[in-house]
């Protein structure tokens, strides 16, 4: 029985969505823009039906393509904001790691610095330096302290890291 539990429990995690303030804005300003181009790409529908060649229609395939990608994407970013949990950024954490803060590391073993702001699965882009708070690297730092080591798992191998900084 606890397995059943444990996988009603994941399912239930992997709906809510964790979003940091400006995250959520995001996804607002992007709703409301696919919002505004649907009326102008179901006139383009209907100026190239009225043209009465469906079978090699090429602007009627492709706006019906188009209407079907905005759709889906309005539908996805709606359930997205329907179901986000806002983090609060806590003026009171100090220098514990935690969503919504940019952290500084330093590998240990290279000296290398990088920076990481830790987001919610939805917003991490980790070429823009958001991670994500259940990544490897988001779950070892976590709870932690500015100046603390962490060592994380990651598939080369593990890697130890500094905490030089939380803001």
């Amino acid at each position: 029985m606890s397995g059943v539990s444990k996988t009603a429990r994941e399912q239930s995690q992997s709906e809510m969505c964790v979003l940091t303030q400006k995250g959520y804005d995001d996804i607002v300003i992007e709703l409301n823009d696919l919002k505004s181009r649907r009326p102008a790409v179901l006139e383009e529908i209907r100026r190239a039906a009225a043209d009465k060649d469906f079978r090699e229609n090429a602007p009627l395939h492709a706006a019906r393509e188009q209407l079907g990608y905005i759709d889906g994407r309005i539908q996805e970013l709606e359930s997205t904001l329907k179901n986000a949990t806002i983090i609060a950024q806590n003026e009171h954490a100090g220098s514990r790691v935690c969503v919504g803060k940019t952290v500084t590391l330093e590998a240990l073993s290279s000296g290398k610095k990088q920076c990481y702001t830790i987001v919610g699965p939805k917003e991490a882009n980790p070429a823009d330096g958001k991670i994500s708070h259940i990544s490897p690297i988001g779950k070892a730092l976590i709870g932690r302290n500015q100046g603390e080591t962490v060592e994380v798992i990651v598939p080369a191998g593990k890697v130890q890291y500094r905490i030089d900084k939380v803001e």
